[in-house]
């Protein structure tokens, strides 16, 4: 039970580190062929082109996961405690909406694409549904960090 509440844990990690090894061999096996063979892989190079897209969505929701992503924050760790939570609680409000529309139009998008790749044959909807997939992933991490937000903000209490 412990070994699947760790991969459920690290779903992104796992999934994005896996599809990044996947591509990198994808590539270097392209590499040999082409060069040594004479031979390029047809399929290599698009499987590669939709794996990092998948790596750089997946790893949009990691750097959410760990607060890792890029901020200006000068202002706002100037601020006391409380009212730092408060603009803190804002921004996790204003990423829930931005990820409510991302959801919304990838979910259209993926749901109304049927054309299939054109050397994997397989629909481009399985290369869309990153968008929707990764918008709704963030948007639980950001819900989980706005309730801590605003609940500091509110009493004063901590929740991590």
């Amino acid at each position: 039970m412990a070994i699947l509440w760790s991969v459920v844990a690290n779903f992104e990690e796992l999934l994005s580190g896996s599809l990044l090894i996947l591509m990198s061999l994808t590539t270097i096996s392209n590499v040999l062929a082409r060069y040594l063979f004479n031979n390029p892989l047809a399929w290599a190079e698009e499987f590669s082109r939709y794996a990092f897209i998948w790596v750089v969505f997946l790893g949009a929701v990691v750097c959410t996961k760990q607060g890792r992503h890029i901020v200006i924050d000068g202002l706002v760790l100037a601020l006391p405690a409380r009212p730092r939570a408060i603009v803190q609680a804002l921004v996790d409000a204003l990423t829930l909406g931005l990820m409510a529309v991302l959801v919304y139009y990838g979910w259209i998008l993926t749901a109304f694409t049927t054309q299939p790749t054109s050397t994997l044959k397989v629909p481009l909807s399985v290369v869309y549904v990153a968008v929707p997939l990764s918008a709704l992933l963030i948007a639980l991490r950001s819900l989980g960090n706005f309730t801590s937000h605003l609940r500091f903000a509110v009493k004063g209490v901590s929740s991590r």
